[in-house]
């Protein structure tokens, strides 16, 4: 009897050993922040009346770069920002959206209708395949723009990870991107892991043309404020003349040869310790110039080093109040070039606060508080790319599960 006590103490032990291995390769889920609900409930409604497509990548690549599907989470944090014809108020119009999911060929999973309806053809979908941007785009363009469907206040929004594959298929995305601007149809891109120095710089082009952004995470939790620069910039309509609002944690693509691109605009708080980085993506020498919304007065500025193509500002916000962060050519002229701009905050919008401050887009409002303590790299590339098992986690549960065999054996 004592030997069998000892025995199954030995088998308890291990079975917990197992338990805790299994559990470290288990994916893991979202951050509980991955929603950034403090920023999302401080962004003011609009009229509606909007038509969407959200074009999410299901491709292979992604099990390893977005293992808690975190693109499915905005993707439904976007779906449900919108208006639904039970959630309309007085001045208000039900938007629609199309749901479409792509990786070497498209699928629409949720033709243009009630935003309501859209959640479920979310959820589960898949990872496995190519990838072909092009052809999420064009499905959504086709359902946006098919009989009886008219394309004006229409908008694009692609979640995925990467570029096309193979690179022959980069040809065919920019012209369905061109494609949608001629329709006056804006399209923006959510990257979970190329980013802009690393894209095919036409497809960046052709995105800023049609008046949407180009946005990397900075970490996997930051995917939600893809969708909040989104809204901010306006999912709709021909491209603006004002400036781009920024988020900590993205790096945002910018084009110098279009003026509605070359102005940023950033909401600080008294006190917040904050950075600007721009990187040239394209060989242009760069001006960086941070001024006070509103007023002509340089604060500080910096030029592109001729070796990394970064410049780099530091600035601490003795009041609240809205930057504008000029990105100018050193040369003068109508030099063209892409670059990136990033923000790097003490403070993490997505942190509960207990005050607000307008932003200086205009009527939405960016939350902040003095219990945040954000602090990304801003010069940093580094994306969200976790997921796989390490090859000695596969060995310990090889072992450990060649041990559990033997102790039943044993036992029996």
């Amino acid at each position: 009897m004592h030997l069998l006590f000892s025995r199954l103490t030995s088998l308890a032990t291990i079975l917990a050993l197992a338990s805790q291995i299994n559990a470290k390769s288990t994916p893991p889920p979202p951050p509980n922040n991955s929603t950034c609900e403090p920023l999302f409930g401080k962004i003011e409604a609009t009229n509606g009346g909007r038509k969407i497509g959200v074009v999410i990548d299901r491709s292979g690549s992604m099990e390893d770069t977005d293992p808690s599907n975190l693109r499915l989470v905005a993707a439904n944090l976007l779906v449900g920002k919108l208006i639904s014809s039970g959630g309309i108020t007085t001045g208000q119009t039900a938007d629609q959206v199309t749901i479409v999911q792509f990786n070497e060929t498209a699928e629409i999973l949720y033709p243009l209708g009630d935003p309501s309806g859209a959640g479920a053809s979310i959820d589960g979908i898949p990872a496995n395949g190519g990838t072909f941007i092009g052809g999420g785009i064009s499905a959504a363009l086709d359902e946006l723009t098919r009989s009886g469907n008219k394309p004006d206040n229409a908008g694009i929004f692609v979640l995925t990870d990467g570029a096309d594959d193979p690179p022959s298929l980069i040809s065919d995305t920019i012209d369905s991107i061109n494609r949608a601007q001629k329709a006056g149809i804006r399209v923006s891109f959510g990257f979970l892991s190329v980013d802009a120095e690393e894209q095919d710089s036409r497809i960046t082009s052709a995105i800023l043309s049609s008046g949407g952004t180009f946005t990397t995470v900075n970490t996997a939790e930051d995917t939600s404020k893809l969708v909040a620069q989104a809204l901010l910039n306006r999912l709709v309509g021909p491209p603006s003349t004002g400036s781009v609002p920024l988020l900590p944690g993205l790096k945002t693509a910018g084009m110098l040869s279009q003026t509605s691109l070359t102005t940023f605009s950033y909401a600080a708080q008294q006190g917040e310790a904050f950075n600007v980085t721009v990187t040239a993506i394209d060989k242009v020498s760069l001006k960086a110039t941070l001024k006070e919304a509103g007023k002509n007065t340089e604060i500080k500025s910096a030029v592109t080093d001729a070796t990394t193509g970064v410049a780099s500002l530091e600035h601490t916000a003795l009041a609240t109040g809205n930057f504008t962060i000029e990105v100018t050519s050193t040369t003068g002229g109508s030099k063209s070039g892409l670059f990136a701009v990033q923000i790097g905050s003490s403070l993490d919008p997505c942190k509960p606060s207990n005050t607000t401050q307008p932003h200086p887009s205009g009527s939405p409002l960016i939350p902040t508080g003095a219990n945040s303590t954000y602090l990304p790299t801003p010069t940093s590339s580094t994306v969200f790319t976790a997921g796989a098992v390490p090859m000695r986690d596969v060995a310990l549960q090889m072992g450990v599960g060649i041990s559990f065999v033997a102790a039943v054996l044993e036992i029996l």
